[in-house]
């Protein structure tokens, strides 16, 4: 079987064809439209005096496909031709008496709006006057903000990992977090790029112009595609078209390639190993590499004729990634599992903390107790005789669990040290058809599936620290894409589309995972999927924390699209307008631990491993139920835009944009609240002194879930979605939400050298999702039942008494969604600068752009003391925390609002073009200052983060975590002029015609978090960041042992707030070098088949850049680094062209 058939044998794009055809028919039947991702040709058509000409006949023919596209000029002579395919265009103008007028060989690029104004002499329509266009031209038909990574670029440019989305990083205005070594997945791979200092979460991207967005997965993209099958893409960065939506910060729009006339076909493999690296500057030997991307691609006509019209695109690829995950693990020693601690002192529990029974038993294996009250402070705890628990104390379930191999052995010492293969395949195939019906209506589609398996060690996103255990995660993703264009006449144009992507997440546990037959423990409920084992902590001096986690996990996710848009031309406008729906469906499973999980940490034995040798812990909790979300968003948007060609010198833009958006809500009204409106003061809570809940408490309710009939919850304050008046979705739908966009170009001089341009927008943002989904676990449709000082064998005994305790009602968190105060996130933008030809060839762009963003999210805790209670809190002479809380009756209550606010201001500057002969440079520069109150302490530039201080909003207000200064950023392709025209055909075979490219990057560092820590910490409030004093001068000795100078701060009093400010203190900037040389071997020059080697280096000069410093006064390291950028990597290439 050839490798096209083993590939494609039970592939997804043949499976699910049946999707496609059913979208495709669907479009045929409907007019739904697509966003512009295309690019349109306008201009004005005059006779030799400056006249308009009306009726001229205007043509624009591919040249490489030969399809073609006509209109006439209008009664001013102004024309305009949308949504044109991207590619390179001959346009000629015709009218009966004049020479007809050509430009050749335009090229377009995705989003451009190119002006070609022709000028007819009169004459005989037979004659043609023909000119050259320039090869890039200053944007004089729109005020946006945008860049174009030009189809070039994209297969040139060195990316490392072969992410796409690592282009995006070239665009002005830029700052990222993108590592050096991308995941070559769509969850795990990495698109965190800020435009313009917003947050990263809040950009949108699309392909074909469908969305690849998983809405519910914190702004995380759908679908990576192959690098292979991109033409090119444009980065919208401010005040752009109001057609553009749902993002208050960049949009990516990517285009596909298509086939064309001629079949083209096309092979790589890429392949990064180790063995090509340096070594890490903190590391002693190199860390394992084993990375492979190989694939084809296949292009031409569907049914060969002499003048087709459907073509067809196909691309498959494979990604291995062996990666393997390291471990350093102080583990229990082996010599430990039959009691025997040796020299390590183990003490007898206390006589109060043993039920009668076990005091029995403990005496009866020769072990004197402890006396009641005894510490290790006051000297009076008694030693296990020779630091060994006798053979009947040991607990039959740990000892089945130390059989069964939870703990691995150590390798080193007291410690696991060790790594584990943590393996990533990805196979995707991608499938573009276009098709011409007829010069007035066309289609096309695409469909992309990615499947990926991986396997995480240690489990996924939390749990355990050992290697026994993992996940094996499987993403298949989807996206489909189906646009027609239909032209009704000359000026006037529809556009359909069909657009879906989505995902299914299916996470599972692997190794070790199930009881084995010997554990004898049950669990307080039947959730327990899989039989897993429990998680088992041990949280003294070993800290090794066993866990099979919250898996089994599903997730399936479906974002359908549905749009129409209008081009119409008339006198001197050209107006658009369009309307889209949209819904986003998403089944969740929560994250709940069904298993139990029990925490040890010597509290009977001064031993943590002791105390689970005994099968004595002190704490367990147990989630009731394993449940699932159905959640739901809708969205509705229209527009209108008015493209107004003023004069030959000024083009205005004016239009309005309008987003209904929503909240997202639970489909089956599994959802509650807490509204503080609801909250009866004469119902609080009254508490035991164990900090549990009186069962004769007012207040009190009862779940409506099954598996939890009959169990009380305290419910004062909480309110069910959808019920009794309360909105489905926890707040108040906003639906008024109007943005206009203004946007200018003026052509200084006419004759398209030199223009200013400028424009204002107001953006929406659509929450992603998350908000909701973290309210899952809330009361009364989920609770973890919490006891302490139980029995691993049995957990629904009480250690001290010996029988079952009285189901404790716990005081309970909750995640919360301000009912008033959840605007959508709203930026205004705006910007004003100048463009000017260099010479034929290139552009300097210089532009000032800014933004004011307001209703961003945080998250402020709203249940917290008295802020004069601090002081005795942090010094723990304080009375029981809970019984300080104004919501008596609950602990933390995290309440999501939209109040914070950022702003924006930056210099930046671009050039681009051919800057000699053979090189082809885009450089940008930026200097800008970011202020984001809102997410410095979660470092990632996201959304829902934690106020620092619930007392005071003004004190997480600083630089944004995404902030740098200067940003720097220059890409070049450069045929090398060596031997090119050697007469030496050897010398020039081997050594002539090598190509340069390349990525310089210079950029000062963000902003580091400098934070106290202990008590002090967080002040003892939940989710709370507290910072230090500045007590001398901030300095920067900028070593490995002394980033900065960390005698410049001193703690704070006890309950006091430091006075750092946010984000003043630097971390380290970058400086880097990615540079590829690649060769074309040519064995077909009538068919254009070669042979290409590359070989991409990344960090080339192996320069070390530090990357992290400890920011944490408490820590030992504090102000040294610890983290650096990759040393240099080098990748090889083979690309085979038929």
């Amino acid at each position: 079987m050839t490798l096209f058939a083993q590939t494609c044998v039970g592939s997804t794009v043949f499976k699910r064809g049946r999707f496609f055809l059913v979208a495709l028919t669907l479009l045929l039947v409907l007019t739904i439209p697509a966003w512009a991702q295309e690019a349109e040709i306008v201009g004005t058509v005059t006779d030799t005096t400056g006249a308009s000409i009306p009726g001229a006949s205007i043509t624009a023919t591919n040249i490489v496909t030969g399809l073609a596209r006509t209109t006439l000029s209008n009664d001013v002579g102004q024309y305009s031709l949308p949504s044109l395919r991207i590619g390179r265009y001959n346009i000629k103008a015709a009218l009966e008496g004049f020479k007809t007028a050509e430009q050749k060989d335009l090229v377009l690029q995705v989003g451009d709006r190119a002006r070609v104004d022709l000028r007819l002499e009169v004459g005989e329509v037979s004659e043609t006057i023909t000119v050259a266009s320039d090869s890039v031209a200053v944007q004089s038909e729109s005020g946006e903000i945008s860049s174009v990574i030009s189809s070039e670029q994209v297969q040139q440019i060195a990316t490392n990992g072969r992410s796409i989305y690592s282009l995006v990083a070239l665009v002005p205005g830029t700052t990222s977090n993108l590592p050096d070594t991308q995941v070559p997945t769509s969850v795990g791979g990495n698109a965190n790029v800020s435009f313009n200092g917003q947050r990263m979460s809040h950009n949108i991207y699309l392909i074909d112009g469908g969305e690849n967005l998983d809405r519910g997965g914190a702004g995380t993209i759908s679908v990576m595609p192959s690098i292979d099958a991109i033409a090119e893409f444009r980065a919208l960065s401010s005040n752009y078209s109001p057609e553009y939506g749902l993002s208050s910060a960049g949009t990516m729009t990517m285009i596909l390639q298509s086939g064309t006339p001629k079949y083209h076909a096309s092979a790589w493999e890429f392949n990064r190993n180790d063995a090509y690296n340096a070594r890490n500057f903190f590391q002693a030997k190199k860390t394992k590499v084993r990375f492979n991307v190989f694939g084809f691609n296949a292009s031409g006509p569907i049914i060969p004729t002499d003048d087709p019209k459907s073509f067809f695109f196909f691309n498959m690829e494979w990604r291995k990634s062996g990666s393997s995950s390291n471990f350093n693990r102080v583990v229990p020693l082996p010599s430990t599992y039959q009691g025997n601690f040796g020299s390590t002192l183990i003490t007898a529990p206390t006589v109060d903390q043993l039920s009668p029974a076990l005091q029995a038993k403990f005496t009866a294996a020769g072990v004197t107790l402890s006396p009641a009250g005894a510490t290790k402070q006051n000297g009076q705890l008694v030693p296990i005789p020779n630091n060994t628990i006798p053979v009947s104390l040991l607990d039959p379930s740990a000892q089945a669990l130390l059989s069964a191999g939870i703990f691995p052995a150590p390798t080193n010492g007291n410690s696991y040290v060790g790594s584990v293969p943590t393996p990533t395949e990805v196979r995707e195939e991608i499938v573009r058809i276009d098709h011409a019906f007829s010069d007035k209506f066309s289609l096309f589609g695409h469909w992309i599936a990615d499947h990926v398996d991986q396997t995480y060690n240690p489990t996924m996103w939390s749990g355990s620290n050992v290697p026994t255990v993992s996940n094996t995660f499987g993403n298949p993703s989807y996206s489909a894409v189906v646009h027609t264009v239909y032209t009704v006449s000359p000026t006037l144009l529809m556009e359909s589309a069909f657009n879906y992507n989505g995902n299914r997440i299916h996470i599972l546990p692997a190794g070790l995972y199930a009881r084995p037959d010997s554990f004898i423990s049950s669990e307080l409920f039947d959730g327990n999927e899989e039989n897993r084992i429990p998680q088992i902590g041990l949280g003294g001096s070993t800290g090794a924390t066993y866990s099979a986690n919250w898996v089994p996990w599903n997730n399936k996710a479906d974002d359908y699209q549905l749009r129409q848009d209008v081009s119409w031309t008339r006198g001197e406008h050209q107006f658009k307008f369009g309307a889209s729906w949209a819904v986003y469906a998403k089944v969740q499973d929560l994250f709940t631990q069904t298993q139990g999980v029990f925490g040890f940490d010597g509290t009977y034995t001064g031993n943590d491993f002791a105390d689970f040798l005994l099968g004595m812990a002190n704490t367990y909790n147990e989630a009731t139920v394993k449940d699932a979300g159905n959640w739901k968003n809708h969205s509705w948007s229209a527009y209108l835009q008015d493209h107004w060609r003023a004069n030959k010198q000024l083009t205005l833009d004016f239009g309005l944009r309008w987003d209904g958006i929503p909240h997202t809500f639970e489909a089956n009204h599994r959802m509650s609240n807490f509204y503080p409106n609801l909250y009866d003061n004469s119902k609080k809570a009254i508490l035991l002194p164990n900090g549990t809940i009186d069962p004769a408490s007012p207040g009190l309710g009862i779940s409506p879930v099954p598996q939890m009939a009959g169990m009380q919850l305290y419910l004062n304050g909480v309110g069910i979605t959808g019920v009794d008046g309360n909105p489905n979705g926890m707040t108040k739908d906003k639906w008024w939400n109007f943005g206009p966009r203004v946007g200018f170009a003026y052509d200084v001089t006419g004759a398209g050298k030199t223009v200013l341009r400028g424009g204002f927008g107001i953006m929406y943002e659509r929450i992603q999702g998350n908000d909701m989904y973290n309210g899952g676990g809330n009361s009364p449709f989920s609770l973890n039942v919490n006891s302490n000082n139980v029995l691993l064998s049995n957990p629904s005994t009480s250690i001290q008494t010996g029988v079952a305790p009285p189901r404790p009602i716990n005081v309970g968190s909750l995640q919360a969604i301000s009912l008033g105060d959840y605007n959508p996130t709203t930026s205004y933008q705006y910007s004003f600068g100048v463009e000017r030809e260099l010479g034929a060839r290139s552009v300097l762009s210089v532009a000032y752009v800014g933004n004011r963003t307001h209703f961003l999210s945080r998250n402020r805790q709203i249940n917290v003391p008295d802020q004069s209670w601090l002081d005795e809190l942090v010094l723990g002479t304080a009375p029981a925390y809970n019984t300080l809380l104004p919501y008596l009756g609950w602990g933390n209550i995290g309440m999501y609002e939209n109040l914070d606010k950022s702003h924006y201001n930056s210099l930046q500057v671009s050039l681009r073009g051919q800057v000699a002969r053979d090189l082809n440079l885009q450089g940008a520069y930026t200097l800008s200052r970011a202020i984001d109150p809102g997410n410095l302490g979660a470092g990632n530039g996201g959304d829902l983060n934690n106020m620092p201080n619930p007392y005071d909003e003004t004190y997480g207000i600083g630089r944004s975590a995404t902030d740098r200064t200067h940003v720097a950023v220059f890409n070049f392709i450069w045929d090398l002029p060596v031997l090119r025209s050697s007469s030496n055909k050897v010398a020039k075979g081997v050594l002539g015609g090598w190509q340069m490219s390349g990525v310089v990057l210079a950029q000062t560092g963000n902003p580091l978090n400098i934070t106290l820590g202990g008590n002090a910490g967080a002040n003892k409030l939940p989710g709370a960041v507290n910072r230090p004093n500045v007590s001398g001068e901030i300095s920067y000795p900028k070593t490995v042992d002394q980033w900065f100078n960390p005698a410049a701060f001193s703690d704070p009093a006890p309950g006091q707030w430091g006075n750092l400010e946010y984000g003043v203190v630097n971390g380290p900037g970058r400086h880097n070098w990615n540079l590829a040389l690649f060769k074309s071997f040519l064995f077909n020059e009538d068919r254009g088949s070669r042979l290409e080697i590359r070989i991409e280096s990344f960090n080339t000069w192996n320069h070390t850049q530090f990357s992290a410093v400890s920011s944490q006064k408490t820590a030992s390291n504090f102000g040294k680094v610890t983290g650096v950028q990759d040393p240099r990597n080098l990748q090889l290439g083979l690309k085979l062209y038929y």
